[in-house]
Order: C-alpha cells, then structure tokens, then sequence
C-alpha cells in the first residue's frame, strides 16, 4: 500500500497496536464489487502485484528488484486460482483494490503441485516463501475462520470497503476471518474494518507481521462454502 497521511503515520507510530483508535475514513455510496472467473486471473494477478511489489514483505521475499514484479505475479496466479475453488476473489470497481480470501471453515484441499510451482516461480528465494508460510501458519488461529490471504489496496479506504463488503456476508453466517497486516497502514485499514491485532511477529532480518482477527458475529455457523451470495 502506498504511505498514508502524516496523521495516520503519527497515530499508528506511537500507540501499541491492540490501544490504538481505529482510523476514521470518509463513508460513501457502496461501491461495485466484480465476480472474476478463470479468464481474469492473469489481470487480477498483475493488479494485485502492482500494489504488492512495493511493500516490506514483497522485498524481504524478492530482494532482486527487477525480479519482483513477475514473480509477484506468477504467486498470485497460483493463489487465485487455489482462492476460486476454495474461497472467493473481490475485486473493487476500476481494479482499485483486491482481496483474495481462502476458506479456513474447513480443511483446505491438499495441492500436491504446489510447491512444486512455487519453488518454479521464486526459483533462488523459495527458501523465503517457505518459511514465511510456516511462520504464519505457527500464529494461524485454530478456529473455522476466512483468511485473508492478500489485501492489495493503495487506498486505505478501499481496502475498508472491499472488506466490508465480505465481511456483511460472514456475519450472516456468524464466520471470523483473519488477516497479517503487512504495514502499519494495513493495520489501520484491518482495524477499521474491525480485526483485532495481536503482538507483531518479526521475519528474520525482516519486517514484522501484525497478526490480527476479526471475531464472528455471535449467529450459529452453517455447513458448507461460507457467504457464497
């Protein structure tokens, strides 16, 4: 995400993440989700590593620059096409934001190929995708949930509404959903939409990681794929 304003920079500076306010961003007329198929995967890739590719986790994953953007790209193919089958792809009006959830209600489906694919796409640095997936799933809470694995949005305030657009779905069906902030713009934006963080969890020599939780609304859970309208 792109830096947000010197008053959101003061106040997530100074204030221990589980204190701090939730910022306060303007309300406006709902905007339009799009529903993507397999045929926008590559599109929504490329968006997706668009607003990625500047962000701490993205360098500490991909220190070679010129690297980055095709790499991003490949990763997030891989993700929503797994996030199709097995969670949902919003995707903000005019390619503003996007949001890649997988279904945690329930175990997910092995991928027998996928590290295969992976160690393909990241080649030299798939030691750092393997361990950044085993430091996450270490603080991955034990409970039915949706995990937002990819929040890309330059606009703090887009990433709100991409959000709550998933998440008056999942209260319908009393489900939580859990994120990694991967900034402290992030973390405002999570905390806005209602997710809880926790202490942060450092990469080695890396950025640190918010984990943070959205509890569910307090209605009984139903069997099956979660909020599908």
């Amino acid at each position: 995400m792109h830096p947000g304003t010197e008053a959101t920079t003061c106040l997530t500076s100074h204030v221990p993440p589980r204190h701090r306010p939730a910022p306060q961003y303007p309300t406006a007329a709902a905007p339009a989700i799009t529903c993507i198929n397999r045929a926008d995967i590559p599109a929504v890739a490329a968006v997706a590593a668009h607003y990625t590719q500047d962000e701490p986790v993205a360098g500490w994953l991909l220190p070679d620059r010129r690297r980055r953007p095709a790499a991003l790209r490949a990763c997030f193919v891989l993700l929503i096409e797994r996030a199709l089958q097995n969670g949902f792809v919003d995707l903000l009006a005019g390619d503003r934001a996007v949001a890649i959830w997988l279904d945690r209600t329930r175990p997910l489906p092995a991928a027998p190929d996928q590290l295969q694919r992976l160690q393909e796409v990241f080649g030299p640095d798939s030691d750092a995708v393997l361990l950044l997936a085993d430091i996450a799933g270490r603080h991955t809470p034990p409970i039915p949930h949706l995990h937002l694995a990819v929040l890309a949005a330059p606009d703090p305030a887009d990433a709100v509404a991409l959000l709550a657009h998933r998440q008056q779905r999942l209260d319908r069906v009393g489900v939580a959903t859990f994120a990694y902030a991967a900034n402290q713009v992030q973390l405002g934006a999570l905390m806005a939409a209602g997710f809880q963080p926790s202490d942060p969890v450092r990469l080695p020599a890396g950025p640190p990681l918010w984990p943070s939780l959205r509890p569910a609304a307090q209605r009984p859970a139903v069997a099956g794929r979660p909020a599908a309208a």
